[in-house]
């Protein structure tokens, strides 16, 4: 697709996720436009879940067969074959259970605890989802070492001028991050949110800690992290674009510093302040994909939108590139073939991309997005549908997974045009096997990733 007709299209996209990224203002609570809404985990619905991990929850889980299962998965099924022994690898009853009924549901397999206690949240690699709008702990990223002065933010119960319109005190982080019963789900507070996660007590009250609290929430949350989470705002001379110090209060952390009662500066340390130092790049936000699953062995172009795809400091631009990585930890980075503006991109996935399940973030200046996901199905095909007697041996490829009861079959069609079924013997993603009661001319697999039809050669 050509670069004037992608920037047609992209533009006409806009108006339908202009809605998406529109904001309140002014917090508390804060708005809901950047990272993960403060929202419990226990309180996401499906739909919800949809918005990081995509409505292409089937083919998601179809790409997962024959895979190893990590440690520590929920897997409703974890002893398909029943011989007493726990599965190792996906299989089609995984899921789907003896009676191959499934209930629709993610929160069935996948509890509130989910997120936090995977193996990258347990060991404090934060980053692996949220990208760089918080920092891991052992990282080396800079935390200040210089006593606590007046203007450093505290976590709660600021004492600076004016008050919010909860009447707390400018200076410290529930200025801005509050919570809200009114939305559904609701807008918890920055300790219900913690005490929502399964991590370490230690990490956040360390009890031989002496400075300020504020040195331990920049363990996870450090100045040049802090300094970079921006949203565009619609100020007057600057609409889809990031300007640090140029954009309305209430829209980051960088916003606009006109003091008391119209700064994020002043929000955060009480007083207002030049210029938020470490800042510039502005971190990347992903919110969505137009497509969340692609078939292979073809390049497909993907529009993104977000927030901070672009951004300036001064007389220095930054713009982003995006990262594919699989589930082996194996990456790509792309150079998007445009972008529109600091909310939309597009990019093209190589044909030569391997089929299966992949995060894809936006990096910029050395900060990382959030991950979204999409999917890469294979391509099916059939090379080969050779018969002796009346079994017939089928090689290709992207057959996927196979399961009686499910839709995986095999069936031909004679000469005469009478449809036979075939009675499944062998079944991998290269090769079937399968029996007919009588020689068909043609075979049709049907695949959890698609359908397809080929002659049989004779003997």
């Amino acid at each position: 697709m050509c670069k004037f007709l992608l920037s047609n299209v992209i533009a006409g996209m806009i108006l339908l996720f202009a809605q998406a990224v529109l904001a309140d203002v002014p917090p508390p609570p804060v708005n809901q436009t950047i990272g993960m809404p403060d929202i419990a985990s226990g309180n996401l619905t499906a739909s919800q879940c949809a918005g990081c991990h995509g409505t292409s929850v089937s083919d998601r889980h179809h790409l997962l067969y024959g895979k190893p299962i990590p440690p520590g998965s929920r897997v409703p099924y974890p002893d398909s074959d029943r011989d007493g022994v726990r599965d190792t690898t996906y299989s089609c009853l995984s899921c789907h259970g003896p009676s191959f009924r499934l209930v629709v549901d993610c929160v069935v397999c996948h509890t509130a605890s989910a997120h936090h206690s995977t193996p990258a949240a347990l060991s404090g690699d934060c980053k692996h989802c949220h990208g760089s709008v918080v920092d891991n702990m052992t990282d080396g990223h800079y935390i200040p070492t210089y006593s606590p002065s007046l203007v450093t933010p505290t976590p709660k119960e600021g004492d600076g001028l004016p008050l919010n319109s909860r009447g707390k005190g400018a200076g410290a982080c529930d200025y801005c991050h509050d919570s809200d019963d009114s939305k559904l789900p609701p807008i918890r507070t920055m300790a219900d949110l913690h005490h929502d996660m399964n991590f370490d007590c230690l990490w956040c009250h360390d009890l031989h800690q002496v400075a300020h609290p504020m040195r331990i929430c920049e363990r996870c949350h450090g100045p040049n992290s802090l300094h970079n989470i921006q949203a565009d705002s619609p100020a007057p001379g600057n609409l889809g674009a990031i300007v640090v110090g140029g954009e309305l209060a209430g829209y980051g952390h960088v916003g606009r510093d006109g003091g008391p009662g119209d700064s994020d500066c002043w929000g955060c340390h009480g007083f207002a302040i030049a210029a938020a130092p470490r800042s510039g790049p502005i971190i990347p936000t992903v919110y969505t994909t137009d497509r969340k699953v692609i078939t292979g062995g073809a390049s497909a172009t993907l529009v993104l939108t977000g927030a901070a795809f672009t951004s300036a400091i001064g007389n220095t631009s930054y713009e982003s590139d995006i990262k594919l990585t699989a589930t082996n930890g194996s990456s790509v980075t792309l150079t998007p073939d445009i972008i529109v503006d600091e909310g939309m991109l597009a990019v093209t996935v190589p044909a030569s991309t391997p089929p299966g399940n992949y995060r894809l973030k936006a990096l910029k200046g050395g900060f990382t997005s959030n991950a979204a996901v999409i999917s890469i199905l294979p391509k099916v095909k059939i090379t080969l549908a050779a018969s002796k007697g009346n079994t017939v041996t089928i090689t290709g490829a992207g057959f996927g997974g196979y399961a009686a009861r499910s839709r995986t079959a095999v069936s031909g069609t004679t000469l005469k045009g009478a449809t036979v079924k075939g009675t499944v013997v062998s079944w991998n993603d290269r090769r079937i096997v399968a029996k007919f009661s009588s020689l068909p001319s043609k075979v049709t697999v049907n695949s959890v990733f698609g359908k397809v039809t080929s002659k049989v050669t004779a003997p």
